[in-house]
């Protein structure tokens, strides 16, 4: 069993900012159907908004300069060291075990690891014995920036001012193909603990996840983000860089709107 202060060591976080505020009413009501029972705090990062759910610590980081800054700032406010972090697009849609989820840390601890893909599984690497984790050896580029479990002190390591979710992806895939210890996945006969539905895609709804919501009985609001053509072609093309432009004045607008105190609420699902 977890040791208590294993379990009271660990945290979720969730990865967003003001722009993509209209995702947590969704993201949250997934992730609480599918894991109510989860012991450890839920810390969402948000720019200047906050998320009116008793069950989630809203951490307001001010102005939004980049995804590593965010995280930067808002881990001075987090105290907990082990830390799954969530990206705000990931829809859980199957229950959770907490059992699971707190074995992970724990066997994260046994092999000496400060890193965790909790959502890749394969055959390459050491298998590391009694556990459900492998070793992410140098070339094998499982290491990335999806759902993942970390020691705080090796994810600030990561983070540099000014750098995209992308570039801290990079960042880690570096460290990754030079060896860096400590790193791992999963064996691909461990089970698959968390199941989700990654929606956003470019900024937009992806196809999968508007279906997946209406399934769901989910009114997805198109006209706040919408889900324009996918394809490479020029018109596709043309209707992604209008819908950007409009995305980005729409959330230039809401953040005035809340530095002046309006709007500064966002509330659950109904």
């Amino acid at each position: 069993m977890p040791s208590n202060l294993t379990t009271q060591n660990a945290a979720t976080v969730i990865s967003s900012c003001d722009a993509y505020s209209d995702l947590w009413p969704i993201f949250f009501h997934f992730f609480f159907k599918h894991w109510d029972a989860s012991p450890f705090p839920v810390y969402l990062i948000s720019n200047y908004r906050t998320f009116k759910d008793p069950r989630v610590v809203t951490i307001p980081v001010g102005e939004d300069k980049s995804w590593s800054d965010n995280l930067i700032i808002a881990l001075k406010s987090i105290k907990e060291e082990n830390l799954f972090v969530w990206l705000d697009d990931f829809l859980v849609d199957r229950d959770i075990e907490t059992s699971a989820m707190t074995a992970y840390i724990d066997q994260l601890d046994q092999v000496g690891g400060k890193y965790l893909a909790v959502d890749q599984r394969g055959d390459l690497g050491e298998a590391m014995e009694k556990t459900s984790l492998r070793r992410i050896e140098k070339g094998n580029l499982m290491a990335g920036l999806n759902l993942s479990l970390w020691k705080k002190t090796f994810l600030s390591q990561i983070l540099e001012p000014g750098c995209s979710i992308w570039a801290a992806e990079s960042r880690l895939r570096k460290l990754n193909i030079e060896g860096e210890p400590g790193l791992f996945y999963l064996k691909s006969e461990s089970p698959k603990v968390v199941s989700y539905v990654e929606s956003v895609k470019g900024q937009f709804w992806k196809p999968i996840a508007i279906d997946y919501l209406r399934a769901q009985g989910i009114k997805v609001n198109l006209k706040r983000r919408p889900c324009p053509p996918q394809g490479n072609d020029f018109i596709s093309k043309f209707f992604r860089s209008c819908y950007k432009r409009r995305l980005k004045a729409q959330s230039a607008k809401e953040t005035r709107e809340a530095l002046e105190g309006k709007g500064l609420a966002v509330h659950p699902l109904q």
